[in-house]
């Protein structure tokens, strides 16, 4: 009877990790905040695994080199920074910290300070 109970209680206690588990999940994700978003890339080239770089100047002006160039101007808001292309073209790159790393949307960043 004692390994009966046993089971059911490691059953229970499995079932109820399970469905801890997403929300853990979700908190290791953490959107920054406007000032954390501000330190981590303002004034920086953040670079990504595949070469690309993205270069976030003091002043407000934005460039990437990867498969293409470009060049336009940025702002931060609380969950992102929001590029304006010189072509007039706006797109929101969501940042967060996953695991301690830094990523734009899905890609991580390595941010380093702009020589």
């Amino acid at each position: 009877m004692r390994l009966s109970h046993q089971i059911a209680l490691s059953a229970a206690c499995l079932l109820l990790l399970a469905q801890l588990e997403p929300a853990i999940a979700h908190r290791a994700n953490l959107a920054l905040g406007l000032r954390e978003i501000t330190s981590a890339i303002n004034g920086k080239v953040c670079a990504t695994a595949g070469g690309a770089h993205f270069t976030f100047d003091n002043d407000g002006r934005f460039s990437y080199d990867g498969l293409w160039q470009s060049g336009g101007s940025f702002t931060l808001d609380a969950s992102a920074v929001v590029v304006t292309f010189d072509s007039g073209l706006q797109r929101a790159f969501e940042i967060s910290r996953r695991g301690g790393e830094l990523y734009m949307e899905q890609t991580r960043v390595v941010c380093t300070a702009k020589e």
